[in-house]
């Protein structure tokens, strides 16, 4: 009587979310639903409002699989409230491990678009086995196991993922094999050749091996070596999976990766830093130079760098004559005049310049700054994904503060745009007793998070006054790189304890780098750690800036985990720590 009961429930529940009948059907619906072909995770080739058609007359037993349908469709539209409706019921019909990990799944890829990319894999790690899975079920497992890998810089995970997806892909002329292989290469293109070594010495298959040979050929060697090495590879694996790749021409747009990643690896290239190495900037300029020649000796770059000082100086007539010197990379310049001046008036090699710009003229322009914006925008990430959806902002009513705002708005509202956001404004200390003060006796705040933009010992005061005053609830506290000096010392972190720290790994961890440094620059000043964080990053990325922005791999730098973002901007995401 309770089953009975159920199905009726979940009758209406159809009823009411698809509000379709069957005279609504278009013939191609009932053409799909009369053959039976569709299931969880066929192409979605459809409107949302095309799979809610077709489910109140299809078979009970076909309930989840269309629910999924329906979820997976509106994820295609970015409509992701109404998707996980349909997940939800999805999950509440779900009888058997099978069905449960079919959800799963779907879950993961919602969670990936929403870019929630350790949620997608928690939701991956669910998935009970593989063996009950249909081939194209595994494919989807796996298509979102290695995109979410290599977002969160797990290189060498995503590319063995991408390796086991072939065994799934059983079309070998589709373009979704080709595609596997256009990843598979890519990632492996990206990396030195050190690395290459060490995962062909633990290669596990002929194919890992071809896959790992092809990419040694095209990192280590000239051009005009190609089509012989080609033709040698072909020969030694004539049934590899990378082979529609040769046939098909597509290496050539891979190849321009590997001869970047040769030449700035130091066989040809030479790179030019425009710094300001006198003047009122000197220092920044000066931890700058640190941080790039201490990668240098830690990475083994070997390519020629010549410093260019732009202080006082028209920074377009340095940029041209570095490139006269012969210079194929620029980094720099520093000050968003400087900046202004070099791009507007049109850049000649691959720039990246450090600082942030709204105008680009080149696809060959990069940016890379430590901006407030961002700074508010991966708060706003870390608070949404810890599943908080009513925040409090405690920000200080300055220039920086308002930026800070900005970033936390815009991403907030990305991820869910009708959850609560309060926002405080401070100057001084009474303006904050009274700002947490309207902020918690507001009847209809249920705050369950709160952000704090301040000083180490502003944000040990906030955080104190409101367990203090406010005990009751369940909420997490959040504070960012404002709030970090490098050096937190104990009897600030005592009040700081269960905060939530986003800042960069190099001001978060000690380590024998940071001790090192602090012999050779003064760190009393926090401008001079980040400087020298930004040098050491930006060499770094060099070899690896075209496959960042072409094929999304990530790279991991002192000041996060780097991607290259909307108008050539690189991304540092924040490490978070809870401070014990």
């Amino acid at each position: 009587m309770k089953l009975n009961l159920k199905l009726s429930v979940f009758a209406l529940m159809f009823s009411v979310l698809t509000g379709c009948a069957t005279s609504n059907l278009s013939d191609s619906a009932k053409e799909a639903l009369e053959s039976g072909t569709l299931s969880a995770f066929s192409p979605i080739t459809h409107s949302s409002d095309w799979y809610k058609s077709i489910i109140d007359n299809a078979a009970e037993k076909d309930h989840l699989d269309y629910s999924i349908l329906i979820a997976r469709s509106y994820i295609k539209e970015r409509n992701f409230e109404k998707a996980k409706i349909w997940l939800e019921h999805a999950k509440k019909i779900s009888l058997t491990q099978l069905q449960e990990s079919k959800v799963h799944i779907a879950y993961a890829s919602l969670m990936y678009e929403q870019e929630n990319y350790t949620g997608a894999l928690s939701e991956l790690k669910k998935v009970n086995s593989l063996l009950s899975l249909s081939n194209r079920e595994c494919a989807n497992y796996y298509v979102i196991l290695a995109n979410t890998q290599k977002r969160l810089g797990n290189i060498e995970e995503a590319y063995h993922s991408y390796v086991a997806l072939n065994h799934y892909l059983t079309d070998r002329s589709s373009d979704a094999f080709k595609k596997n292989q256009e990843q598979i290469i890519s990632i492996l293109l990206s990396q030195n050749l050190s690395t290459l070594h060490d995962l062909k010495n633990k290669a596990s298959s002929q194919d890992e091996l071809g896959y790992l040979d092809f990419a040694i050929n095209h990192v280590s060697s000239d051009p005009s070596q190609y089509a012989a090495l080609d033709a040698a590879w072909l020969n030694r694996y004539p049934d590899h999976p990378a082979r529609i790749l040769i046939d098909s021409g597509t290496p050539d747009k891979f190849r321009s990766n590997s001869n970047i990643m040769a030449n700035l690896n130091g066989n040809i290239s030479q790179i030019a830093v425009l710094m300001p190495l006198s003047g009122k900037l000197a220092g920044y300029g000066d931890a700058f130079r640190h941080g790039i020649m201490m990668a240098q000796r830690e990475q083994g770059l070997t390519s020629s760098i010549k410093y260019y000082d732009v202080n006082g100086t028209d920074a377009k007539a340095v940029y041209d004559q570095a490139v006269n010197d012969g210079a194929q990379f620029v980094i720099g310049p520093l000050t968003k005049d400087d900046v202004s001046k070099i791009i507007t008036s049109g850049i000649t090699v691959p720039t990246l310049a450090i600082n942030s710009f709204d105008y680009v003229s080149s696809n060959n322009a990069f940016f890379f700054a430590i901006t407030p914006e961002n700074e508010g925008a991966q708060a706003a990430q870390k608070i949404f994904n810890d599943g908080k959806r009513t925040p409090l902002l405690m920000i200080p009513d300055t220039e920086k503060g308002n930026r800070i705002i900005t970033g936390f708005q815009q991403k907030w509202f990305e991820n869910n745009e009708y959850s609560k956001l309060t926002i405080k404004r401070f100057k001084n200390k009474n303006e904050v007793t009274k700002a947490i003060q309207d902020s918690f006796e507001d009847s209809t705040s249920n705050i369950d998070a709160v952000y704090i933009c301040g000083t180490a010992m502003e944000a040990s005061m906030i955080k104190s006054q409101i367990q203090v005053n406010y005990p009751s609830g369940d909420r997490s506290f959040y504070i960012t790189g404002n709030s970090n000096p490098g050096n937190l010392k104990a009897p600030v972190t005592k009040n700081m304890k269960g905060m939530y720290l986003g800042d960069m790994p190099w001001l978060i961890e000690d380590s024998e780098l940071k001790q090192t440094i602090k012999e050779s620059l003064d760190t009393s000043n926090m401008n001079t750690l980040i400087f020298f964080a930004l040098g050491y990053d930006s060499i770094t990325i060099v070899p690896h800036i075209k496959s960042m922005v072409d094929n999304n791999i990530p790279v991991n730098g002192l000041t996060g985990r780097l991607t290259v973002g909307k108008n050539g901007k690189v991304v540092n995401e924040s490490y978070w720590v809870e401070i014990n």
